[in-house]
């Protein structure tokens, strides 16, 4: 009976799980694209597999959505790897030098305060913030721009990377839009007498 059970409940769980295993692709990628960029000095190679994160970024939650599979596993384990993922490539592009260090510091605060609002709020008030549109179009403006900085620099063409900053920039504006609202709906709960 029990070995019945499992057989007709495994292909929800293999069903659950997929949206899990592409997101936990898009940090496995990390270990080439940090040894693409620190040690090989492969460009190319490295936007490639970069654009594939960024790919990852989307389609992690377009699959969780549209085969019915959204857990709160999923929920918490995509953006905690999109903070890893734009932490480490940031920190890769820092010591790089691709892309002004204003723009990165901005990312890197920004990714801390993010952190650090999302733990307050689980540990405060058992409350876990739903990731914004707002915040997933920063991120994906993010993933976007790395690969396209990363290529300008690999094949020396200028024009690719203003692109590519420009990009990153209007990201971060948005990005910081969400960190807005995270803060405002962490008070909100906190004092629900005080805001609408």
């Amino acid at each position: 009976m029990l070995g019945t059970v499992n057989t007709h409940r495994l292909p929800s769980i293999i069903r659950a799980a997929v949206p899990s295993i592409i997101t936990a692709i898009r940090l496995v990628l990390l270990i080439p694209v940090w040894i693409l960029l620190r040690h090989g000095h492969q460009d190319v190679a490295a936007a490639i597999l970069l654009a594939v994160m960024g790919i990852t970024d989307f389609l992690d939650g377009y699959v969780a959505r549209r085969t019915g599979a959204v857990t709160t596993f999923g929920k918490i384990f995509d953006p905690l790897s999109d903070r890893v993922v734009l932490i480490v490539i940031a920190v890769a592009a820092l010591v790089d030098h691709l892309v002004p260090e204003w723009l990165l510091v901005l990312v890197l605060a920004r990714e801390i305060l993010v952190g650090i609002t999302v733990l307050a709020d689980l540990l405060i008030h058992r409350h876990r913030n739903d990731v914004v549109w707002i915040g997933k179009a920063g991120t994906f403006g993010l993933l976007l721009g790395f690969p396209l900085v990363v290529l300008g620099d690999g094949l020396s063409q200028p024009i690719v990377r203003i692109i590519a900053i420009v990009v990153m920039s209007v990201a971060v504006v948005l990005l910081y839009v969400a960190l807005a609202l995270y803060a405002l709906n962490f008070v909100r709960i906190a004092h629900p007498e005080e805001l609408p």
